[in-house]
């Protein structure tokens, strides 16, 4: 593939608003004004990060055994590192300041590759806010559970509608970057639920249980696709690429938006990875090969108070999350609407565009999430499916056609492309397999 010139990017693209995942010029000219922060990027990345999947580590590692699930967590922390720094070195490059992800693809690598990269993110992102959803009604239950208001075997698409409710509201702030108070609230209480996990299984962690090998107590061929499906769980833990490029288009200039976000990248990574490989090691000391999908669903892992409050923060985080998974799929619709009528009502009326096909996208992911609520065996197809070409193939690729290295170190990186790409294939493939096989098990509007 190769690299464009701005002005013929320009030529060939209409200049849209940004944030949008739609068609974009690569415009050097900023068009509104920015308010982004190291703080409000940090709070973003950390929303995005650090969620409902940090609670299933422990079960991953139960699969993986210490020295593989340990090590897993470490190579994907690493790797997520350098390739979240790679892709912001080419946010700003060539004299251009990129606004969205799909247009960063667009001028450098070409359109072939923007609309490949287009319906991956645009699925991702859908299946993003799905995930999320789900999670939301699961921690609804527990915390209702606990409380006694509900019964363990009630239904939990009530919850999960009601969620939709208050995302349609949520969903009404004008883009991403005036979200930075939803994010800030999100990396709150997704460190607060961390930080409670966390406390939960030290407390027991003087069980010392846990193998070398993993859970053996099933038969190898299902032993080896739950290992597989443990993959897809890990790198659901480190998805943010996929609004790594928006993120940072909301970040204030000066000082440079690449010198400010590869900060954030690495103090928000580093912090993620700290909490996930400290609940990783005492949910899987405390527990042992028989720890549950979520820390939080564990049998008697803690007081009822401190299950509820932890379940009542991870249901607030999720009201972030997707918000902040789901504006630039806002911004794509409201100017895929104005530019095939453009004399309608909906295109000329911004509130009307807002309030009717928000509305609309919401209530869709909504009726699919109570419609199929299995959230534990989603998180691996979506983390295995996000990971790759969001967050290791295109990274390489645009960094490689801006900054053209010595052999060794294109070498190195079409080699960690290669590696992440049989991880991901594996990945999907457990968590398929995964999804079939407790079929029976699954009830639509459960």
């Amino acid at each position: 593939m190769s690299t464009h010139s701005p002005t013929k990017a320009v030529t060939e693209t209409d200049d849209l608003e940004q944030g949008s995942l739609g068609k974009e010029s690569p415009n050097p000219i900023l068009h509104r004004e920015r308010h982004g922060t190291l703080f409000t990027t940090c709070a973003h990345i950390i929303t995005a990060m650090i969620g409902a999947g940090v609670l299933g580590l422990p079960n991953a590692v139960s699969w993986l055994g210490w020295i593989a699930g340990l090590a897993l967590i470490s190579i994907f922390y690493a790797t997520t590192i350098l390739s979240s720094n790679l892709l912001a070195a080419t946010v700003e490059s060539q004299g251009v300041k990129h606004m969205t992800y799909r247009g960063l693809v667009l001028h450098i690598l070409g359109p072939r590759a923007s609309k490949v990269l287009w319906g991956f993110q645009c699925t991702l992102l859908f299946l993003a806010g799905i995930a999320y959803t789900i999670a939301a009604g699961e921690a609804g239950r527990a915390l209702l559970v606990a409380v006694g208001h509900y019964g363990v075997d009630q239904s939990v698409w009530p919850i999960i509608v009601t969620f939709g409710g208050m995302q349609i509201v949520l969903s009404q702030f004008p883009n991403l970057d005036a979200t930075w108070i939803s994010s800030a609230v999100g990396a709150a209480t997704s460190i607060g639920y961390s930080i409670i996990a966390l406390g939960l299984c030290a407390a027991k962690a003087s069980n010392h249980l846990g193998t070398i090998q993993g859970n053996t107590e099933v038969n190898s061929v299902n032993k080896l696709f739950n290992v597989l499906n443990a993959l897809g769980g890990v790198a659901f833990a480190y998805n943010f690429a996929p609004v790594l490029v928006e993120i940072q288009d909301t970040i204030r200039i000066p000082p440079s938006s690449e010198k400010t976000m590869k900060k954030a990248i690495n103090i928000s990574i580093t912090i993620a990875y700290v909490f996930y490989m400290a609940i990783a090691i005492t949910g899987y000391l405390a527990f042992g090969n028989g720890v549950a999908g979520s820390i939080l669903s564990q049998p008697d892992v803690g007081p009822v108070w401190v299950i509820v409050l932890a379940n009542a923060l991870v249901f607030i985080h999720m009201l972030s999350a997707v918000q902040l998974f789901t504006q630039p799929l806002f911004a794509a619709i409201e100017h895929g609407v104005a530019r095939r009528w453009p004399a309608s009502p909906i295109a000329t009326s911004p509130r009307i565009t807002k309030l009717v096909w928000r509305s609309l996208y919401i209530a869709f992911i909504t009726f699919i999430s109570a419609l199929i609520p299995f959230f534990s065996q989603i998180i691996g197809l979506v983390g295995a499916v996000i990971y790759w070409p969001t967050a290791i193939l295109f990274p390489v690729f645009v960094w490689l056609a801006v900054f053209p290295p010595r052999l060794s170190v294109h070498i190195g990186l079409q080699t960690l492309n290669a590696a992440m790409l049989i991880v991901a294939l594996l990945a999907i493939v457990g968590s398929l397999r995964s999804i079939i096989n407790n079929a029976d098990t699954y009830g639509v509007f459960q």
